[in-house]
């Protein structure tokens, strides 16, 4: 039973990472060259589209928000870490990454809690876009599920590191790197 559930697990997440690689191949490709009309219109011939720039303004958060979420999943997210020149011990390294792991679940935490506040303030209020009148909240839910899968994916790295954390300490190795 376990065994099933787990494979049903992965097919669910490989199915997730695949509709994230989907959409912003989809979202990078029409935005880039919306970017490039946008403003060929405006600096060249002298007249932009007509409120083409929401569209890119919101389309570019739906960019900014799956790629954060894809690039916590591939671990290659903005990180300053430079602990590891300093400390040789493999174990004081491994639990100062596991509190740092920690630390970030709890900042996306707060993150998808803001997120979910702005949600539904937005869906309460009904705000919508000037000209064309899109609700703001189909712009708005990318951040939320983007902060949900950064959720979930800093869990699973930490996870990792308090995994790191139990093998250096077992390993007779884990004193000196």
């Amino acid at each position: 039973m376990l065994g099933v559930l787990l494979k049903i697990g992965k097919k669910i997440h490989l199915g997730v990472l695949n509709a994230q690689r989907l959409l912003l191949i989809i979202i990078f490709v029409p935005l880039t060259l919306a970017m490039f009309a946008e403003t060929f219109a405006r600096y060249v011939i002298g007249k932009g589209f007509f409120a083409i720039e929401d569209f890119i303004g919101y389309t570019a958060v739906t960019l900014y928000f799956i790629g954060a979420a894809y690039s916590t999943y591939e671990r290659t997210h903005i990180k300053a870490e430079i602990t590891s020149v300093f400390i040789k011990n493999q174990r004081t390294l491994s639990i100062i990454r596991a509190g740092v792991a920690t630390f970030s679940v709890a900042v996306a935490c707060l993150f998808v809690y803001w997120a979910w506040g702005l949600i539904s303030f937005s869906i309460a209020s009904d705000y919508r876009t000037p000209v064309y009148q899109v609700p703001f909240v189909i712009f708005q839910m990318s951040i939320l599920v983007g902060g949900i899968l950064v959720t979930i994916y800093f869990i699973a790295e930490a996870v990792d590191r308090f995994r790191d954390v139990r093998r250096a300490s077992l390993s007779p190795q884990g004193k000196e790197a």
